[in-house]
Formats: C-alpha cells, structure tokens, sequence
C-alpha cells in the first residue's frame, strides 16, 4: 500500500534508482553506429541485470499499482526524469493525487496537497554520503540475482524483452518471490517491473509500468525547481543518524530511555556491536550478538510501532505477534514504555526466551 506518510521514503528510492539506471548507462556517441541485429538471450540478461539504459531523459506516465491480501490501490503520476538524478512526479491519481516530488539533484521537495506541507530534504552535506550509500547498494544489488529471458511482449505500444530475475541467495528469495522487468527493445529502460515480495503469510505485490513515454527530450532546469506555495507549511527533514557502540553502557549514553539488555542469549552467542539511530526527535537502539555464523538482533525504540505477524505470542505478559521473513524468526511487542523487535535464525520458543530475559 502507497500511503502519504510513506511518499517521502517513495520519492527518495525514485531519485536512488534513476542515479542507479544513470551510473550504469553506457550511452551511445551521436557517431556512433546503432547495432540494429537482435541481441542474444545473454546480452538481454545481462541488461536486465545492469540497467544500463541508453536514455538522457524520459518523460510519460507512471502507474504503480500494489495488491496487498485483498486490498489494491493504484498510483498514477505525470514523470519527468532526466538522468542521472533529475526527477519530477506529479501525482494525479489515487491516494496521493494532488502531492509533487521534485529532485534536482541537491534537494528533494515532498508537497502533500492534502495538508498544505512541504517536507525538503537536502541532499548535500552531511546527507550526500548516505544518499551516495544506498545509490551504490542499490547498483550493486544485481550481484544477488540471475536472469531469465522469457519471450518479446508488447507494453504501452512498446516492443519490449521480458526478463524474469531470481535471488542466488534462498533467504532473499524467501522474501522476493517473483520479479520480472520488460525492458525496451531501442534503449533497455525498464517500461514495465513487477515485484512479489513476502513476510510470512502476507504478499505484496508492486507492479510500476511506464505509459506515453518520450526518450531524450530537452526538459529545461526549471522543471526541475520547485517553489511551495506561500501558505505551505515547510519542514525540513533529515536522515536517519547511525553511531555505532561497543557495550550497551556507552550506547545508553546517547538516548534518554532505559536500554533493556537481554540476560539469556543462547549459547556461543556474544555481543557483536550496539547502533543507536536518530530521526526526527525518535531514536531506536539494536544490539547485535553474533555467534560467528548467525546473527540475533534486538532492537528497542521509544516510538509507538504496532506489531504486525501471522501469529499472537505473549512476552512476559505482553501481547507480540511472531512472523518469518525468509530464514529468520521475527517477534515484535510493546509495553507501557517502548516497542521491541527480536531477529533471528533461532525457534520460535528461543525467540521468546531471549525476549522474556529482557525483563529478568
């Protein structure tokens, strides 16, 4: 489900993964010959996997539909995007029909019509590193699949390839079941992705599928400015904040809550390191215990997050809920001061053991 609230996280993984279709371009010189023999079914793979597209810039429709048990919601948007991270969406239909998002590279802008709010962020300075991080993760993600080529089909009057990816690793294929690209047959721009991904009993499917599209249009600076309106209420938002602690006394320094250590972890497992992350006024702590092979992660924060999971628990007389995501076991409750996660490759019960000793 695309919802308001999630509009920001959409608007900057939209500007990391037109810098990563752009980082990967390897564009044609204008005295270049065009290769018009069709490509072998390896080259397609290969494409599918590097998203190396040959466009300067697209402009059209994008349409992202999300099926979620048995709800749908569909998100439409006008997209101008130059590469390698230059974007405008100007959404027009579903939830967020009326909201801007807008990227020159340097700034994001984030209008919610709805409530007249315009959240900025910068991503330059301190931000620039981590928005840098995650374009480079994100090129790099192809490493973990392989491709499939699967026939020629035809998408918005497009003649495109259709390619199915699939996870090396079985964990990750646990949580990403299905995911196919239709790339165009002229410049290999993904027109079309479908994704299925899976958290226990519960399947998301996100299909985005390009319509009307221009390749290599001018598209002037300004389109690429925005200014909020005048009664708008501004906010400036930043990035999560991640330090790093070695002991859980060092990390309880950092934030104003009462850090609830584990006192039964099970055997060879020892701590490994304790992260504090800050966002806008929340912060949240996780302690990592290792035993060499296989992690347990706890994590604490003092934001109210519901539990969400297949299965009702109870933790030291605490409703949680249980779930897996791929290999690992997942327990999440809260109590009357802060919400709680436990991760691991652990049983169930061994979960619940590490949880409960938290309160010992």
């Amino acid at each position: 489900m695309v919802t308001r609230k999630s509009l920001l996280t959409l608007g900057l993984l939209t500007l990391v993964v037109a810098a990563s279709v752009g980082g990967y371009a390897s564009m044609e010189s204008s005295d270049q010959v065009q290769d018009t023999s069709t490509p072998s079914e390896s080259t397609i793979e290969q494409h599918a996997l590097g998203n190396n597209t040959t466009v300067t810039s697209v402009t059209g429709t994008v349409t992202v539909e999300t099926e979620r048990a048995n709800d749908t919601q569909t998100v439409r948007a006008d997209v101008w995007q130059r590469l390698p991270n230059h974007v405008r969406y100007e959404y027009t239909d579903g939830p967020t029909a009326g909201d801007v998002m807008v990227s020159n590279g340097s700034d994001i802008w984030m209008y919610n019509d709805t409530r007249n709010t315009a959240r900025h962020l910068r991503l330059s300075g301190e931000n620039a590193g981590l928005v840098q991080n995650l374009t480079k993760a994100f090129q790099q993600f192809s490493d973990a699949f392989t491709a499939e080529y699967q026939g020629e089909a035809t998408v918005s009057g497009r003649e495109t390839y259709k390619v199915t990816l699939q996870p090396k690793n079985e964990s990750l294929g646990n949580l990403m079941q299905n995911q196919t690209v239709w790339l165009d047959q002229e410049n290999w721009f993904p027109v079309k992705t479908h994704v299925e991904t899976a958290v226990g009993n519960d399947t998301t499917t996100t299909t985005m599928t390009y319509s009307n599209l221009s390749y290599d249009a001018s598209i002037s600076d300004e389109r690429f400015t925005y200014t909020p309106p005048e009664d708008a209420k501004v906010i400036d938002v930043g990035l999560p904040e991640t330090t790093t602690y070695s002991s859980v006394a060092d990390a309880q320094e950092a934030v104003d809550f009462a850090i609830r250590e584990p006192t039964d972890v099970p055997d060879g497992y020892s701590l490994e390191n304790v992260t504090v992350t800050t966002s806008n006024g929340d912060a949240s702590v996780s302690l990592r215990y290792s035993n060499g092979t296989d992690s347990l992660v706890v994590s604490q924060t003092s934001a109210t997050r519901p539990s969400r999971g297949d299965q009702t628990v109870s933790v030291a007389g605490h409703d949680a809920t249980y779930t897996t995501v791929g290999e690992q076991g997942l327990l999440q409750w809260s109590d009357d001061d802060s919400s709680y996660s436990v991760t691991g490759s652990l049983s169930k019960a061994s979960l619940i053991d590490v949880a409960e000793s938290m309160y010992c």
